[in-house]
């Protein structure tokens, strides 16, 4: 009997099985090592993407004397946020000055634009405000369709049972707030900036947007979480299930820029009492390096 063959490979049957078998298995052992690299790169672009902020923190200090506030705003009104206010400092100067941010005010509440102009530029994705390894939509749909953005202000550990205006929650960026380097007396290298957060309906993580705080919502909410979250019990539990939680799509935790403009991954489990002390500016608590 002749073997049957497939007439335009050369192949028996059984032999072109076992090279398919064969490819199949080869590439289940290359998947993960290719995942591996690529989370590896988006991790790399993540931390780029935070020193570049803290750069940009840095030079708005250098011009103005002080570090940006988390959102500019009069009492609960919406106002631009700190993302918005170093749009110049990250390489879109034409972008902060198509949006007026030194003239008009970002919106009414509930974030209905003073210009037409805000709707298409406040949609505008920047990759500087985007970690690669999250996969949320380019348009925040909870947070009136403007762009998303992965990183949000640090604002201290102190918290309220209510939110006030202009309330000091101890870290170097809140609402209105003019921190100046040298009132950081625990240190840039040792003070907390910016903090990753995840677009995840599932969990509730809505991520956040860099154009401003959008002010009171329908419920009567005040939306801070636009731009900027305080550090609780809860909320310090890295990748935790308050919908706050600082969080990210990294396998391992999620990533945190200090002032000096370093970045470290803290991993899933950290011990949230590090974070609440490394988020305040001047509370004296050292964290030992090693932690």
């Amino acid at each position: 009997m002749s073997k049957c063959r497939a007439p335009w490979s050369g192949f028996t049957l059984i032999e072109l099985l076992v090279v398919i078998a064969i490819i199949a298995i080869l590439i289940g052992l290359l998947l993960p090592a290719v995942q591996k690299i690529r989370e590896a790169a988006n991790r790399m672009k993540c931390s780029n993407n935070l020193k570049q902020q803290v750069l940009g923190l840095h030079n708005y200090h250098d011009t103005t004397g002080t570090l940006p506030p988390a959102y500019s705003a009069p009492g609960v009104e919406a106002g631009w946020g700190w993302t918005s206010l170093i749009l110049p400092y990250v390489e879109q100067n034409n972008l902060y000055t198509q949006l007026k941010v030194a003239s008009v005010k970002f919106g009414n509440p509930p974030a209905s634009p003073t210009t037409a102009a805000q709707v298409p530029l406040g949609q505008t994705k920047l990759s500087v405000f985007r970690c690669p390894s999250d996969t949320g939509p380019d348009l925040n749909p909870n947070r009136w369709n403007f762009a998303l953005s992965n990183y949000r202000a640090v604002a201290g550990p102190i918290t309220y049972p209510l939110f006030f205006a202009d309330q000091d929650m101890g870290g170097v960026m809140y609402q209105n707030s003019a921190v100046r380097l040298t009132d950081i007396t625990d240190g840039t290298s040792g003070t907390l900036a910016v903090g990753e957060c995840m677009f995840d309906l599932k969990s509730g993580k809505l991520a956040c947007i860099w154009p401003g705080m959008t002010g009171i919502q329908p419920d009567g909410s005040i939306r801070i979480s636009d731009v900027m979250w305080w550090v609780d019990e809860a909320t310090a539990q890295v990748n935790g299930t308050a919908p706050q939680a600082f969080s990210s799509r990294h396998p391992a935790g999620a990533q945190f820029a200090f002032c000096d403009g370093s970045v470290r991954l803290f991993r899933t489990g950290t011990d949230p009492n590090i974070i609440k002390w490394l988020a305040g500016r001047n509370d004296g608590v050292v964290v030992p390096s090693n932690f």
